[in-house]
């Protein structure tokens, strides 16, 4: 291999680890809430409350604090529940409720979705690394401070300034590895980046866990938060100092109504360069793109659902495991379970589509999402019906189907997508997607107060699996009819061109 693609090479994977490595602290702080939520709760007062353990201790005791809250004793009958003469319970914050769904869901979500439409746009006129490293800063810096807070106001607007900051990850970062990879190695090289998702995840349980009940400094959850948001403002000035901006490609499936409207693009934001129109047009352009296509509409649909069942299963993931199985170490399983059936899931997914596309072309990427959607439902309900170790078993195994969606989603949308507004049209994909699964989570409590946590769990996560499997099954099907009808329209063309001659 010559010396100047050696480098190439090696910088392109670099990039990529670079940014996985960033993504990777920014979902540490993001998940971090799920996990630590209790001892904040406790420590700061929000949420619902309920009989509990004075300690972690065995299911026995568990079960009969539990039992006090479920028949709705009173806070003093709940502090007079002995075992062998010892009083075993007490009445405390449960972190949960909808103060505690509001930070997870819309408080986050709300300024994430908006801030990554406004960013995305941004990234398509500016230098995107130098807005990452912006990003990045803030991200660290807001959960660095969220470790100081002393009043559930102060978490909210801390959470909405994370939010703002995190927004701008994934679409900048996916427009900068759609232009450094070639199509045979772009949805390997999106699910490399994507890692981050699963090493942040994970590592929130360890540090959430393990952290807080180091307890240093007497400071408890705190220290959790401080030791998350350091590592991110180092990462920041890497980006700033090694990568640079890459050349914008174009390497979008279009059709030539597709290339007309790129043309139209082009000329209205060189008649009317104002800031405010350019955002207006680029935004427009993005609804106008999901809503004539029926491809995309579909799988924006069953992105939705795919990525509520995610969100449902991660802030819930905690509270469901300390519900039924207290005394497991949660840190540690979870860790292991998310760090390697996610990684080894969203790799495997890029890797497989990438060998479909080379033998099967760009727009067979969907039957592999449809697939091993299909294959997780099962392993994910297991994560919920077996007992511990098997069901952390079963976890690795539904990470390992379930989790190639990703990377796989990012490739197919910056293969469909226009290069000019590509980030702006991300950046509106995760504005819905990530909307509609707050919506969802912030629905979570109502569900468990009318199921119960196991069965409201089963509804949003293994079955959310499933139904998604379908709709990108859909999404595949009508994508191939939209290839089949521009190749026929361009026989035709070809037909009429030749009979003219």
């Amino acid at each position: 291999m010559p010396h100047k693609f050696r480098g190439e090479f090696f910088y392109t994977w670099y990039c990529s680890l670079a940014l996985m490595l960033c993504y990777a602290v920014g979902e540490l702080g993001h998940f971090l809430l799920g996990v630590t939520s209790k001892p904040m709760a406790q420590d700061i007062h929000f949420g619902d409350q309920g009989c509990m353990p004075n300690e972690e201790t065995h299911n026995e005791v568990h079960e009969m604090c539990k039992s006090s809250s479920d028949d709705n004793f009173p806070e003093e009958q709940c502090s007079n529940v002995t075992l062998n003469g010892s009083f075993v319970c007490k009445w405390d914050y449960k972190g949960d409720g909808v103060e505690y769904q509001l930070l997870a869901g819309p408080f986050f979500v709300a300024i994430f979705t908006i801030m990554g439409i406004i960013l995305g746009v941004l990234g398509d006129s500016y230098n995107r690394v130098r807005i990452l490293f912006i990003c990045v800063l803030v991200c660290s810096l807001m959960t660095l401070v969220t470790g100081f807070s002393t009043q559930y106001w102060q978490l909210a607007v801390l959470r909405i300034g994370f939010g703002a900051a995190e927004a701008g990850f994934s679409p900048l970062s996916a427009s900068i590895i759609a232009d450094i990879f070639g199509k045979t190695s772009r949805g390997l090289g999106m699910s490399v980046f994507n890692w981050g998702i699963y090493f942040g995840f994970g590592c929130a349980f360890a540090v959430g866990n393990i952290v807080t009940e180091a307890n240093i400094n007497d400071q408890g959850w705190r220290w959790a938060y401080y030791i998350a948001g350091i590592p991110g403002f180092f990462l920041a000035f890497l980006i700033l100092l090694s990568l640079k901006e890459p050349t914008r490609k174009n390497i979008t499936v279009t059709d030539e109504k597709q290339e007309l409207q790129k043309e139209e693009i082009k000329g209205s934001l060189k008649k009317k360069p104002n800031k405010v129109f350019l955002l207006f047009s680029k935004v427009t352009t993005a609804i106008k793109l999901y809503a004539t296509k029926p491809s995309l509409m579909v799988l924006l649909i069953a992105a939705c659902i795919r990525h509520s069942a995610s969100y449902c299963f991660a802030y819930n993931a905690q509270l469901y495991f300390s519900e039924y199985y207290p005394t497991t170490k949660l840190g540690l399983w979870m860790t292991i379970s998310s760090i390697v059936g996610g990684s080894i899931g969203i790799a495997s997914g890029g890797l497989i589509s990438d060998l479909i596309v080379v033998k099967h072309g760009v727009h067979t990427r969907m039957w592999v999402l449809a697939i091993s959607q299909a294959l997780a439902s099962p392993l994910a309900f297991g994560v919920l019906y077996l007992t511990p170790p098997f069901c952390f078993f079963s976890l690795i195994a539904a990470y390992l189907f379930a989790e190639m969606w990703f990377g796989i989603i990012f490739a197919v949308l910056v293969e469909l997508l226009p290069t000019e507004v590509r980030s702006t049209c991300l950046a509106t994909f995760f504005f819905v997607i990530n909307n509609i699964a707050g919506l969802v989570l912030l629905g979570v409590p109502k569900l468990k107060d009318n199921m119960g946590s196991r069965q409201a769990l089963t509804l949003v996560y293994p079955g959310f699996y499933l139904i998604s499997s379908f709709f990108f099954a859909l999404a595949q099907i009508l994508l191939r009819r939209e290839v089949r009808s521009k190749s026929l329209h361009q026989s035709d063309s070809n037909e009429v061109d030749s009979h003219d001659l």
